[in-house]
């Protein structure tokens, strides 16, 4: 008996089905309709190499559920969708003990009262302020972005925009007060400016001019600021 790990697969295509939708309503779905989408779509579970093989088959890798919302955004702007809506960004776990990481997280520290200005200072419906710390896991430590609903002279109120399988115990929405000293690193990528984003930065610098290229077209960005 094959020992291989399954993964959930989306039939048909959670991408196609969000295409379906997206095409009917004839404007951008929201964050609510995507995942109340994603929620209710048939899923089997396969075998990684089946997976891969059915992904080969249709010529594209499919929406990773638990970053559902990012990577819709991003393959509508790979179809040209428009309007162009802000991702946010992919949960991600960093490696700490880097030396460049632990520069990334002080210079994320020192830089929230910019940051707080920042929140303060934009009206714009599509201002989309990000916090990323650190939830200690039994399996270790993961680092989530968290998207800011409040801030304060001492800390921010984040809540969940995508719930890895990981954090099984939360929900889409569930908040967090969050103090300065847990932050990890902050973000806002405002119409491709990207203020902070400081372990972004830091990753970015270990890549070659065609690596940052891409990753700078895959997260919308045209400039740092």
């Amino acid at each position: 008996m094959s020992e291989e790990k399954l993964i959930p697969v989306f039939i048909p295509a959670l991408v196609a089905i969000l295409v379906n939708a997206e095409d009917k309503k004839a404007s951008p779905l929201t964050y609510e309709q995507v995942i109340k989408i994603r929620d209710a779509a048939s899923v089997i579970m396969l075998e990684k190499s089946h997976a891969d093989a059915l992904a080969e088959s249709r010529g594209y890798d499919d929406i990773d559920p638990e970053n559902c919302w990012y990577d819709w955004q991003m393959c509508r702007r790979d179809m040209g969708r428009k309007p162009d809506l802000d991702p946010g960004a992919k949960i991600t776990i960093s490696n700490s003990n880097d030396a460049s990481m632990q520069q990334a997280f002080a210079d994320a520290r020192q830089s929230l009262p910019h940051f707080r200005k920042l929140i303060h200072g934009n009206t714009d419906e599509e201002f989309f302020p990000l916090i990323k710390t650190k939830f200690v896991l039994a399996s270790g430590n993961m680092f989530v972005w968290l998207r800011v609903v409040e801030s304060n002279e001492t800390g921010f109120t984040g809540e969940l925009f995508e719930v890895p399988a990981e954090l099984r115990d939360h929900e889409i929405g569930d908040t967090f007060n969050i103090e300065d000293a847990a932050i990890i690193d902050w973000m806002i990528n405002h119409d491709g400016t990207m203020h902070g984003g400081y372990t972004i930065r830091a990753h970015r610098a270990t890549l070659d001019a065609v690596e940052q290229a891409k990753l700078d077209t895959h997260l919308g960005i045209s400039r740092y600021l």
